[in-house]
């Protein structure tokens, strides 16, 4: 007689918990409606419980923390997911600043830790969110500081651009500088630089302004000259972008003619062309950079004009290794593209797209269509979010953009939090449809539908944003923040003072 095949189900529920858990949302959430036991497998699991929260949420389980089970984990996520979708934190606390010119000021909100620091000055200012009355502390460096960048989660990172003197008006034909790498919780030299200072000389023009950004071992350096010259295509062969690999402190490869640039992966980066609005996709291969593997055209506009990317961003800064129960989700995490359109007729728009860095990276052709060029009909329309942008530049105000989540100011001075997660927005569209209003609170929760049109009367196409997302908005406290940053677990809001001559503020929200 032969023997039965031992069926999936003839097994111990232990190792059926340890089969779905390696499956995906949609197949396990797929799975409940399968039969009455395994559906109750997967309900009485708190750890798939856990496993279908994270997934949902966005975010992935740090493996590396071993000290917290997944009952405590899965709470510690419902309690950040209600405080981001309620905008109602767990703690609040406000810390004075100095009476400055915020608008002069740079900032970064990475791993908990909020940093600021005026140009052409020495002194950072930091505080550390973790704790129960985060305090202003200093840290004063060799030179004037001219940009930061934190990588706090990923490599304990601090990066600044020095200069031996102030910048601001310097007429100097040769411009020095230097790129410095600490580690944060130390504030000394980084121990995983080969050389914690790279020296930069870029000659050209006047007043130089910089940006970095890092991914990895790999940092950027982008100077632009744009205010020293009137004539746009002078003024875009000032724009000089170097790519470092900061750990081994060499020269990767440097780019003249784009507006900016943000690393994707560890080794594919993506140059934004001036003028002519292409985002082009490059790879980073054993230390080489070669390109571009594809370019990708945005909308063709209706007069004549040209596109200006100011800004990309997108957080984290590459793959956590900190120790939090959890972590946002890198390869689903968002990248957004601050965008204006200036017309010959002297009229300005701005714009705020917003792709998924998975869909981004799924682009890349394979070998034999390396260098193909795609228009937007052909790429953009299935990824794309368009967002309202009531504030201005997002390129104002950096680090608003962390996982799935953006960070805006609203036009009475409150939090706007724009949530691209595709499962937030279906499952608010099903709750709504089973009882409309509920749980709608604390904070006010609206949908920005799919196929809405987009920029009418600017592009020579039908543009429109065929994915819908959610906007959160605080209208009960209005607080008059003039800035917004979302962190991994955290917001953070600079305030106007209420009275002139008092003290600026800046208001922690917290949700862990």
């Amino acid at each position: 007689m032969p023997r039965r095949p031992i069926l999936l189900l003839d097994l111990p529920p232990e190792i059926l918990i340890l089969i779905f858990y390696h499956l995906d949302l949609p197949t396990l959430t797929a799975c409940l409606a399968t039969n009455r036991r395994v559906k109750s497998i997967i309900d009485g699991s708190t750890l798939l419980q856990y496993r279908l929260a994270a997934q949902a949420a966005c975010v992935e389980d740090n493996p590396w923390n071993t000290k917290v089970d997944s009952a405590h984990k899965l709470l510690a996520l419902q309690r950040r997911e209600a405080a981001f979708t309620e905008l109602v934190p767990t703690s609040i606390c406000s810390v004075e600043l100095d009476d400055i010119d915020l608008d002069a000021c740079r900032y970064a909100l990475s791993g908990g830790v909020f940093a600021m620091m005026a140009l052409d000055t020495r002194v950072l200012r930091w505080l550390s969110l973790a704790t129960t009355e985060p305090v202003f502390q200093q840290l004063e460096f060799p030179g004037y500081l001219q940009d930061l960048a934190l990588a706090i989660p990923e490599d304990d990172l601090l990066v600044v651009v020095l200069s031996p003197d102030p910048l601001e008006g310097q007429l100097a034909f040769e411009v020095a500088v230097e790129l410095r790498f600490y580690e944060m919780s130390t504030q000394s030299a980084h121990r995983m630089a080969r050389d914690h200072v790279i020296p930069v000389s870029i000659s050209g023009a006047s007043s130089p302004v910089f940006e970095i950004e890092t991914f990895g071992p790999n940092v950027f350096l982008l100077v632009d000259y744009f205010d020293s010259a009137e004539d746009t295509e002078v003024a875009a062969d000032l724009r000089h972008l170097f790519i470092y690999d900061w750990k081994l402190g060499c020269l990767l490869k440097s780019f003249d003619n784009y507006s900016t640039a943000i690393f994707l992966s560890p080794d594919v980066i993506l140059l934004a062309q001036m003028v002519s609005g292409t985002f082009e996709l490059w790879a980073i291969s054993e230390g080489t950079v070669s390109g571009p593997d594809i370019s990708l055209k945005l909308p063709a506009l209706t007069k004549p004009g040209k596109y200006e990317i100011l800004a990309i961003e997108s957080n984290p800064k590459g793959y956590v290794s900190s120790q939090e129960p959890f972590r946002p989700s890198f390869d689903d995490s968002s990248v957004g593209f601050d965008i204006v359109l200036q017309f010959e007729d002297e009229s300005v728009e701005d714009l705020l797209l917003v792709i998924s860095r998975r869909a981004l990276l799924q682009l890349l052709p394979a070998a034999e269509e390396r260098g193909k060029v795609l228009l937007w009909r052909d790429w953009g329309p299935p990824i794309s979010h368009w967002p309202d942008n009531p504030d201005g530049p997002l390129s104002d105000w950096p680090t608003t953009i962390c996982g799935h989540r953006c960070a805006l100011v609203g036009p009475a001075g409150h939090i706007r939090l724009a949530d691209f997660n595709p499962y937030s927005y279906k499952k608010f569209l099903q709750a709504e449809r089973d009882d409309p209003g509920v749980g709608l609170t604390t904070a006010v929760v609206s949908v920005r539908d799919k196929d809405r049109l987009i920029g009418a009367g600017l592009f020579g196409e039908e543009v429109r944003a065929n994915l819908g997302y959610l906007v959160i908005e605080s209208w009960t406290t209005r607080h008059l923040y003039i800035g917004i940053f979302v962190g991994e677990n955290s917001i953070a809001g600079l305030k106007k003072p209420v009275v002139p001559g008092c003290l600026h503020t800046a208001t922690l929200l917290t949700g862990k």
